[in-house]
């Protein structure tokens, strides 16, 4: 069962569970796990947003020139490669457990952390990059990219947000969400990437099912199950070039102390990554409604492992206020900025640069080096440019997210 974690329960063999439920008598022949081809009505969102009430224009972006080095040094290999080749994967510059995968697009999911009955979430620990990013109203949700592994099982998805739409560009991927704001959709089915993103109407199940394992009707998806939908309407799937992170086995020199970060959206959203010697990543734990500075371990359902990531980073992106009615803030995610990144318990100050139209965002020093992470999962972390940033104590930096 799926709530017991097992890895091999796929979403698309759970859809008619949903359909049983939810529908009866003629609804459930029309509707158990078949495409559907209505298309959203204009305006429609999901059920925590509302209809908008206004437009703002987008901010003009900028190209930025990347710098040439080698984008890979040091790898680190895993143990049961079979690829039968030394295929390095670009994202975390480790070998990929099957080299054959990275002749793909990457897939970015967007996956949800509120409502707190969500949780634990579905693959999280498959996803090589995860962005977390502000939504509305103090919460945050996660948009997670898959390349180097395949995820049996996905979510819970929720929709998308203006940030999605440089995060695909950035790395031409394959796009998974439940709905949006339909400005937001209106720029993802006006993009240049339209074919490639899919949502949960028009395109049913496969590859995009409900399943409703504890009564909360989650929306998930498998990352083969959307290769596949995307193959069979013809869609290119040739990786694009990903190269640009530079990865090193030895950590930089002239760090700072850097084991713990808590990070601080709202009074009911927050968090904090601590660092495990042993297994030379950090930890993630989420706040669990019980008070102030009460934290809960975050988990991944499909195993009941900790959620982990041997790089975090911290970027002060600009974030200008969009739309007011619901609340829609645009992330300026190009361009360059400041940041702090973690690894091996140490923390740099760094410099991000996202490269524009296309190009893989990566770090540099204050001197304009190149930054190395640590070989393995990378979760950025995307706060505001006047959120606070400081030390509680030696080891433990406390970020404020400013809420535009």
């Amino acid at each position: 069962m799926i709530e017991s974690g097992a890895m091999n329960y796929r979403c698309k063999k759970q859809s008619t569970i949903f359909v049983a439920i939810v529908f009866a008598g003629t609804i459930l022949g029309l509707m158990a796990c078949t495409p559907i081809t209505t298309p959203l009505p204009q305006g429609a969102v999901e059920s925590d947003g509302n209809t908008p009430d206004r437009l703002q224009s987008v901010t003009e972006i900028t190209e930025i020139t990347p710098i040439e080095s080698d984008p890979v040094t040091k790898p680190i290999p895993k143990e049961g490669d079979s690829s039968g080749e030394a295929v390095i994967n670009p994202l975390t510059g480790q070998l990929a457990q099957k080299g054959d995968r990275l002749v793909y697009r990457p897939i970015i999911i967007k996956v949800t952390l509120y409502p707190r009955n969500n949780r634990p979430q579905w693959g999280l620990s498959q996803a090589d990059i995860v962005y977390e990013h502000y939504t509305e109203g103090g919460l945050s949700r996660f948009s997670a990219l898959y390349y180097g592994q395949e995820a049996e099982i996905v979510g819970p998805i929720r929709s998308a947000r203006l940030v999605d739409i440089q995060l695909v560009r950035m790395y031409g991927a394959l796009f998974a969400y439940g709905s949006a704001d339909y400005r937001v959709l209106e720029q993802i089915d006006n993009s240049e990437f339209v074919n490639r993103a899919v949502r949960e109407f028009p395109a049913g199940c496969p590859p995009l099912c409900r399943i409703d394992p504890t009564g909360q009707n989650h929306l998930v998806t498998d990352t083969q199950a959307l290769r596949a939908f995307y193959e069979g309407r013809g869609i290119d799937l040739s990786a694009p070039n990903l190269e640009g992170m530079l990865f090193d086995t030895s950590p930089p020199a002239n760090g700072e102390s850097g084991t713990q970060l808590m990070i601080t959206y709202s009074e009911d959203n927050f968090h904090e990554w601590v660092y495990v010697p042993e297994t030379g990543s950090y930890h993630r734990s989420q706040e669990n409604g019980e008070g102030p500075g009460q934290v809960t371990p975050l988990t991944d359902r499909t195993t009941g492992e900790p959620i982990e990531s041997n790089n975090v980073v911290l970027l002060k992106v600009p974030h200008d206020l969009y739309a007011r009615t619901p609340e829609i803030i645009d992330i300026q995610l190009y361009g360059e900025g400041e940041g702090i990144a973690l690894r091996d318990g140490v923390a740099y100050e760094v410099r991000w640069i996202r490269p524009f139209p296309a190009g893989v965002l990566y770090l540099t020093h204050p001197d304009g080096s190149k930054y190395p992470f640590k070989p393995g999962r990378t979760w950025f972390e995307l706060v505001g440019t006047s959120s606070n940033i400081g030390h509680e104590s030696e080891d433990r930096w406390v970020v404020s997210f400013d809420q535009p």
